[in-house]
């Protein structure tokens, strides 16, 4: 018989789908959670034993309000409901692209300031703001995993999938930014490694990745594994963010559809620290770059060690 019973927002959407797979490979029960069904909400809440909050609306060219009723509205609906519950955990999902595009060239930790670009990003900082007002009344962890590579949407994979549509595409300063990247797979580890050790996890925030690559270094594998030849030519960075200021960086560069400030998002580094999380939890990635691409391109099979989750060497 199951021992923990986890309800999870956000369970059709790619995160919450990765974060499900996990789930399932240990002795749990997952249990779909609509946070808009207010009768399904009370009753599946005085059943389970942990929440995992995944859901989140980053689609872009929405309005403001849009982002803000699933993002924020939502999360306080949720949080409401379980200070009415016996809960044991609350993992509540964010990003670590709500830091925006300044980041210095090294790994950043948890308490780097958020600077969101945008209303979706700055609706999911609002939303992980509300969260954390409820840490007193609700058993609450907090994970901001680094841009996640999934078989779904999102401004990482519409970057990635641009590249493989244009191999002769130019990368902003030949693609020399640094990036933490995070496997799905990786993704519902960390969230395990929260629910299963909550006496370290409750009370806390993490980050979480998988390896540090670059942006030329996704371009390139993620062309090869299609079997394209890529013959990318470098932009330099500061004829990039002229152009761009100029309104004219489409012109040379065009921007995938979806992803805003293509010439600073890949010119700038966005890498994140996630030690705390592997010295205070225990957790350990298992795929590399080139796996989780594969992964969320449809071409990956896992090996014996991957399904058996075993830390792949360095």
């Amino acid at each position: 018989m199951a021992t923990m019973r986890i309800a999870l927002t956000g369970a059709a959407q790619p995160d919450g789908s990765a974060i499900a797979r996990e789930l399932d490979r240990h002795d749990v029960e997952v249990v779909p959670l609509d946070v808009g069904d207010s009768a399904q909400l009370a009753g599946t809440l005085s059943t389970v034993t942990h929440v995992v909050h995944a859901r989140s609306l980053n689609e872009p060219g929405l309005a403001p309000a849009a982002y803000a009723e699933v993002n924020v509205h939502s999360t306080t609906t949720l949080l409401d409901a379980c200070r009415q519950a016996e809960l044991q955990q609350v993992v509540f999902l964010s990003t670590t692209e709500t830091y925006g595009r300044r980041l210095p060239p090294w790994p950043v930790t948890e308490s780097w300031v958020p600077r969101p670009v945008g209303p979706a990003l700055q609706s999911r900082v609002a939303a992980e703001r509300v969260a954390r007002t409820y840490r007193r009344r609700v058993p609450l962890s907090i994970l901001r995993p680094a841009p996640v590579i999934v078989n779904g949407e999102g401004s990482l994979m519409r970057v990635i999938r641009h590249f493989i549509s244009r191999p002769r595409a130019a990368l902003v300063g030949g693609g020399q930014a640094p990036v933490s990247v995070l496997a799905a797979a990786d993704l519902g580890r960390a969230v395990w490694a929260m629910i299963s050790q909550p006496e370290e996890a409750v009370d806390q925030v993490f980050h979480a990745a998988s390896a540090h690559t670059t942006w030329r270094d996704l371009a390139v594998e993620a062309c090869q594994l299609r079997g394209i030849e890529e013959r990318f030519w470098n932009a330099p960075y500061g004829l990039a963010r002229g152009l761009d200021a100029c309104r004219l960086a489409g012109w040379v560069l065009p921007e995938p559809e979806g992803v805003d400030a293509y010439v600073t998002t890949t010119g700038s580094p966005h890498l994140i620290d996630d030690s705390r999380a592997r010295v205070t939890l225990g957790y350990a990635p298992v795929l590399g770059v080139r796996a989780a691409l594969a992964q969320a391109l449809d071409v990956y099979r896992p090996s014996p060690n991957e399904e058996a989750g075993v830390e792949a060497p360095d």
